[in-house]
């Protein structure tokens, strides 16, 4: 039965199977925001395994440093390669000195297949712990991710699976009954040439699947945050601002809102260039985030105008936050000073989004009279 699988014909398949998910990590590459790091090496991976199948399926056609050793050495480096990939994805520094090591490693493969005359089952166990290594490295950068998704997950589980299936086998070869090679008939080595056809098909559809959920996020940030400055935009302002009035009505919950105006920006815009006024509305959204604190929320209302939500807020504490928000350095000192004017306004009954703004508003517009760089409170309509 096992004679029927043709062990050969599934390495092809592991082979082939490599090569097409390659091409498909290419063109998404091509296609995918220079901001999405490390799919040339996901793409690499998968090709690197297909030229490490087809040598495999050739043993016994050319020579062993070629069939065994090089073989055995590609395996790794593309096992090393989706390892490189995720952790640009990640955006992880991957230090020269463990490059430096993993390629001496690849070296080390080489020249052990081709020189070591013991028995079989122990190049087993050398390749197998090795490869079993990367794939728990893997697995365990990719859990290691703060934020957990379906891919990640996905990936990481196809990982330590692979992995289990390669210690398995490395584990075990030693005491199994003597093999020549890698097409030995045996339900190991059924299992194993499987779980290297799977693993490299499924991990490289984690890959795809990551990549493709970054893809999501950064499109979902595009909509819901202004590109210049990282707040939000104001129609995530008005989303966010309606559900947080909601939540402080349903739980008898405070809600502040600040109107910010930065003073005399045109004339910051007009000596010291448009490109400087960006950076300085960037740099003031810096600055107010180091001031707010979670839950609170700062959104671009329009030009140098901004909006802060704070969610849990009194009046007062708002009115100190507003004073902190003023007298708060530029980040970055090189920049022209500006300053701003801060309207305040506290949450009544019958307000509505649109009202408690408005209010701020006036607070602000009171603020400018009367000189700028002020705060002005407004508790009521009137």
């Amino acid at each position: 039965m096992l004679d029927m699988l043709q062990l050969r014909t599934i390495s092809g398949v592991t082979g082939v199977m490599g090569c097409l998910m390659a091409l498909v990590m290419f063109f998404q590459r091509r296609s995918y925001p220079p901001s999405i790091h490390g799919l040339g090496h996901w793409a690499a991976a998968p090709l690197v395994a297909f030229a490490s199948a087809v040598l495999f399926t050739l043993r016994g056609k050319l020579p062993d440093l070629l069939s065994l050793g090089l073989a055995n050495a590609l395996m790794f480096a593309g096992a090393v390669l989706f390892v490189a990939g995720s952790y640009r994805f990640f955006e992880r520094p991957l230090s020269a000195r463990a490059g430096l090591l993993l390629g001496l490693t690849g070296l080390a493969i080489i020249a052990f297949m081709h020189f070591f005359t013991g028995p079989y089952g122990y190049r087993v166990l050398f390749m197998g712990l090795l490869l079993g290594g990367v794939g728990v490295w893997h697995a365990r950068l990719i859990w290691s991710q703060p934020v957990q998704s379906f891919a990640t997950r996905f990936t990481g589980v196809v990982l330590l699976l692979s992995s289990i299936i390669i210690l398995a086998r490395a584990v075990t070869a030693p005491f199994m009954a003597p093999q020549e090679g890698l097409f030995t008939p045996s339900p190991m080595q059924v299992v194993y040439l499987l779980g290297l056809a799977f693993g490299t098909l499924l991990t490289s559809i984690g890959t795809v699947l990551m990549a493709a959920e970054h893809l999501r996020q950064e499109l979902e940030r595009l909509i819901t945050h202004d590109s210049l400055t990282g707040a939000l935009t104001r129609r995530a302002l008005f989303t966010t601002g309606e559900a947080e009035l909601s939540r402080a009505r349903r739980q008898g919950r405070p809600l502040s809102v600040l109107m910010l105006d930065l003073d005399h920006f045109k004339q910051i815009n007009d000596e010291h260039g448009h490109l400087v006024g960006d950076r300085v509305l960037a740099d003031f959204v810096e600055r107010a985030h180091a001031v707010l604190r979670r839950p609170a929320v700062l959104g671009r209302y329009g030009g140098e105008e901004f909006v802060a939500l704070l969610p849990d807020t009194d009046a007062e504490q708002a009115l100190a936050v507003a004073e902190r928000l003023r007298a708060s350095p530029a980040a970055d000192a090189a920049l022209p000073r500006c300053h701003v004017s801060i309207g305040v306004a506290t949450a009544q009954f019958e307000d509505t989004l649109d009202s408690l703004i408005n209010r701020a508003d006036a607070g602000l517009y009171q603020a400018k009279a009367r000189g700028r760089n002020q705060v002005v409170q407004r508790l009521a309509a009137s």
